[in-house]
């Protein structure tokens, strides 16, 4: 038994240790904030938990999203090649998102479905299974040296363009960005040369100008963050947030004591978490969450770059580019540098589905890069028994 635990944890103990230390102080951090940021607000009603309502349910999610880690730490990546898992996953994702696109009483499309009493968001589960099914389609591609248009197209217009257009429909222009930035990121990755880019990266802008034309939502979401820049008011929420921050200071006014979780700032506890952060932690604690996202992101891009073959290096490239959208948007958006498109902080805010889904990432992030440990250690033996 003990040897079958010790086997089960070797891909989280002998995991990069700069990857897993800034992700768990992370967490710890996300907890204290999200403690005192939604004790005021009690959306459990007559739960029993009372005001411990939301740390509960965000530390269940932690510990949800941290088995989804082990497991898939201890599940080789390679599996994931399979088409037939996955289509399936990728079908299923398509339709859960599908699903969000039913109005609710107030004539409004919510982000969120429930299945057996869960209620959750599709959104993070169709990421993932695009990636995987781009990366499968795009690496054999790679490995043939034959990535064209012909190879890239089928791959685009059957996973990313679908998910899109349904987050469009929503509209969810978030994960919109983030969605067409990893799959820019892994062209690249996958060996798609410079000058096809260009034509790449031009589809997407042209994109963004029809959106812009035909969302009354975008529009009026740049038009604030536009007034903002130029001196004027960002809107409420920025606006609120920006005030707190500065209301910190350098080095805030202590962990609980903020003044925005009085139902000041809407979404204190969730996407603009960061804004608490700076006014109870201050400067500094903005500055230390900063350098932990970018030490999160170093190493997941070392695993990426130690990956011994192009599927694990697109999947690991593209699950890391993922995150780093997230946090670099919302950070930016908080601050009045990005308009607002609500997107989590990861491994910090409050949310169930991105937590799970952040902490999955981790996990086929150990895999790959313990896979790939043990396939260059296979290579090195081989050579040193060569040269006896």
């Amino acid at each position: 038994m003990n040897r079958k635990l010790r086997r089960f944890l070797a891909a989280i103990e002998g995991g990069d240790r700069f990857l897993l230390i800034s992700m768990s102080i992370l967490m710890f951090l996300g907890c204290i904030v999200v403690y005192g940021a939604g004790s005021y607000n009690n959306p459990g009603g007559g739960s029993v938990l009372g005001q411990h309502f939301l740390i509960a349910k965000h530390v269940f999610m932690i510990l949800v999203g941290l088995g989804a880690m082990f497991v898939l730490a201890n599940i080789n990546y390679q599996y994931f090649r399979n088409r037939w898992l996955n289509w399936s996953a990728l079908v299923v994702g398509l339709i859960l998102v599908a699903m969000t696109l039913q109005q609710g009483d107030q004539g409004v499309i919510n982000r969120w479905v429930s299945v057996a009493g869960f209620r959750f968001q599709p959104v993070e589960l169709a990421k993932l299974a695009v990636i995987l099914f781009i990366a499968e389609r795009w690496s054999l591609a790679a490995q043939a040296g034959r990535l064209t248009w012909r190879n890239i197209l089928p791959g685009l217009l059957l996973g990313p363009l679908p998910l899109l257009v349904l987050l469009y429909r929503q509209p969810n222009f978030g994960n919109i960005l983030t969605m067409a930035t990893v799959v820019l990121v892994a062209l690249l990755v996958a060996g798609f040369s410079w000058r096809r880019m260009a034509l790449a990266i031009v589809v997407p802008a042209l994109a963004a100008v029809i959106a812009f034309m035909t969302s009354n939502k975008l529009e009026t979401r740049l038009a604030n963050w536009w007034d903002g820049v130029r001196g004027g008011d960002f809107g409420y929420q920025v606006d609120q947030s920006l005030m707190g921050m500065g209301a910190g200071g350098t080095w805030g006014l202590g962990a609980g004591d903020g003044h925005n979780k009085f139902a000041f700032l809407p979404e204190a506890h969730t996407d603009f978490i960061f804004s608490v952060i700076g006014e109870e932690f201050g400067l500094w604690g903005t500055l230390v969450v900063i350098i932990l996202l970018i030490t999160f992101l170093w190493r997941g891009y070392s695993i990426a770059s130690r990956a011994s073959e192009p599927f694990g290096r697109i999947v690991a490239t593209s699950l890391t580019t993922s995150l780093a959208v997230y946090g670099l948007v919302n950070i930016a958006m908080v601050t009045g540098a990005f308009p607002v498109v609500g997107v989590p902080l990861p491994f910090v805010s409050f949310g169930g589905t991105a937590m799970v889904a952040a902490l999955a990432s981790v996990g086929i992030l150990l895999n790959i890069d313990h896979t790939s440990s043990m396939i260059q250690d296979k290579y090195q033996r081989a050579r040193d028994r060569s040269r006896i």
